[in-house]
């Protein structure tokens, strides 16, 4: 069994919608490096609320919280 992590994520822009979305450890995410604004792709178990935002549906998402589950 593998290792849940939910993710509490806002939208960038306004209106601001707070959502959660689960992921496995491994599941591939794309995220935008904060320091350097690259787009790269990570495990869900590497993803930092201090160093990244999710992209998603071609949406940018700042990450609140990452809860292991």
């Amino acid at each position: 069994m593998s290792t849940q992590y939910q993710l509490l994520i806002t939208t960038v822009d306004a209106p601001r919608l707070v959502r959660r979305r689960s992921y496995d450890g491994d599941d591939r995410l794309y995220v935008r490096e904060l320091s350097t604004r690259v787009t790269i792709q990570v495990r869900a178990q590497e993803v930092s609320p201090y160093r990244h935002t999710l992209m998603l549906e071609g949406m940018e998402y700042q990450i609140l919280n990452v809860i292991r589950h």
